[in-house]
């Protein structure tokens, strides 16, 4: 072990380019979604969904960025925000939050992996006779394939995230570059016929399957709040993450209506329908003549970066919540790389576990989409509580009084989906009480590993309300009046900052 390494800290090597393409995990949910979706609506009505997710995402990440900027060195972002926010009132609270963010990007390694499997099993070993039954589940070819993706992808992380993020650079420019040529071909392409014929606003259901729909959807669209997760890993801690968040948003909103627009108005629903995890790679094969393998690649791709996203993301949640005493001590660990190590290696396992008890990607989505939302509304309501319980404490970043309505109003719309999508599951189609159980069972576990925390590990008294500082103190002090200093100058610097410091400057 390196002696310049602290083995409680995240390394600083990372740009706003970086975090932009650690979030190039957005094709991934949009492949893994759109064939499945559409044998319940229609594409306008999927494409209508994510265009309103992904302006929600937009607002989201706003508010994310100011409380990013107020906890520079904290790892974990938008759960840890949540524990920031809560622990005065409920401490669990924090780790229910914290744990369900995780398990909400971790599960969706296991579900990119099964595509990734499916896909790699149709395009070359479609013969495959390889069968096993486990609990009910039956496993194939493809989980194989899925289990050596989830170890790719762990290994991109585990030996430094800057590594992971050049791949993810490489690879995320190849996958834009397969849809903007894709997607360019369907509307101009001779022998594809794109028309708005193609498309229709057909719902199986009534509206509650629409809500359902954005509600699985979730973690594609609001994705863009993954680049706060990597805060304290920053070189410029607050414009980095800023910068990310809002170019990587707004690059959703475009790619989630100009892509399901141009294929399904050029493929028809029909065929995507019918190939739920190839259907790029049939768009470039009615383009181009006998190019589809160019389409699986960009699939492929597109799988491996979000797969090393999600799994660098929910290693760093884990990692952050260990920081904050809120689940056992040995996750507060990096290694020699900078990197929490152990945090990842329980994403693998976990998510192996997941594929072989689940196995469908939508069943996997419906176990992991509680905790995640549940994590971004006690996020998005945590800005409200640091802004009513630590009034001065300092923001690089510090957006305007007007947004306390706005994000009241995200609260209550995120609150509506999560209640409409847990009670309503099987109107997809796929999954039903059992994925919703394993999600409530995963989110109640987080509570015991907290008390074994505090009464086992720390040996500490069993309490419901933890103290949180209405200033910010030693090294937190120091890395906030670095980060005014950086942001809005010397001139405006909070000197009470420094003063709790116990330091007037910084050298």
């Amino acid at each position: 072990m390196s002696d310049s390494v602290d083995q409680h800290r995240l390394a600083k090597t990372l740009t706003w380019r970086d975090g932009m393409a650690l979030a190039l995990a957005l094709p991934t949910g949009l492949f893994v979604t759109f064939g499945y979706l559409l044998g319940v609506v229609g594409a306008w009505v999927a494409i209508t969904v994510w265009f309103v997710g992904a302006v929600v995402s937009y607002l989201q990440c706003r508010v994310f960025a100011e409380m990013a900027s107020m906890f520079p060195r904290d790892s974990g972002g938008v759960a840890r925000y949540a524990i920031e926010g809560w622990k005065k009132y409920f401490a669990p609270i924090g780790a229910i939050a914290a744990f369900g963010y995780w398990i909400g990007w971790s599960l969706t390694i296991s579900m990119a992996s099964v595509v990734f499997g499916e896909l790699i099993e149709a395009t070359w070993f479609e013969g495959n006779t390889l069968d096993i039954d486990v609990l009910g589940n039956h496993l194939g070819l493809e989980h194989v394939f899925a289990l050596g993706a989830m170890l790719f992808a762990w290994a991109f992380n585990y030996f430094g995230l800057k590594f992971g993020a050049t791949v993810n650079k490489v690879l995320g420019l190849l996958v834009i570059a397969g849809l903007v040529v894709v997607s360019v071909a369907c509307l101009v392409s001779p022998s594809i016929h794109w028309s708005t014929a193609n498309l229709s606003w057909s719902v199986d259901g009534d509206w509650k399957t629409v809500v359902v729909v954005l509600y699985v959807t979730a973690w594609a669209v609001y994705t863009g709040e993954i680049v706060a997760s990597f805060a304290p890993e920053y070189k410029d801690t607050s414009r980095d993450t800023s910068k990310a968040m809002t170019r990587i948003s707004l690059f959703m909103i475009v790619l989630f209506v100009v892509v399901p627009l141009a294929l399904a108005g050029g493929l028809g629903e029909g065929t995507i329908r019918d190939n739920p995890v190839t259907y790029v790679a049939v768009a470039f094969d009615h383009a181009f003549g006998g190019a589809s393998w160019i389409g699986t690649l960009v699939i492929a791709f597109s799988l491996l970066v979000g797969m090393i996203s999600t799994t660098a993301d929910g290693g760093r949640a884990l990692f952050g919540l260990a920081q904050e005493g809120m689940t056992i001590k040995q996750l507060d660990w990096v290694n020699r790389w900078g990197v929490p190590g152990r945090s990842l290696t329980l994403d693998v396992l976990l998510n192996a576990t997941v594929m072989v008890l689940v196995g469908h990607p939508v069943s996997i989505l419906l176990a992991s989409n509680l905790g995640y939302l549940l994590a971004i509304i006690l996020g998005l309501a945590a800005f409200i509580l640091l802004r009513k319980d630590r009034p001065n404490w300092p923001r690089p970043i510090r957006r305007s009084n007007a947004w306390i309505p706005v994000v009241a109003v995200l609260v209550v719309f995120n609150v509506f989906i999560t209640v409409i999508g847990v009670l309503n599951p099987g109107l997809l189609g796929y999954g039903g009480a059992r994925e919703s159980l394993l999600a409530v069972g995963i989110l109640l576990f987080s509570v015991v590993l907290y008390v074994y925390r505090r009464v086992v590990q720390d040996k500490l008294p069993l309490v419901w309300r933890l103290p949180a500082p209405a200033m910010p103190e030693g090294a937190d002090a120091l890395a906030l009046e670095l980060e005014m200093r950086v942001t809005r100058g010397a001139g405006t610097v909070h000197e009470e900052v420094a003063n709790n410091a116990g330091l007037s400057t910084i050298r």
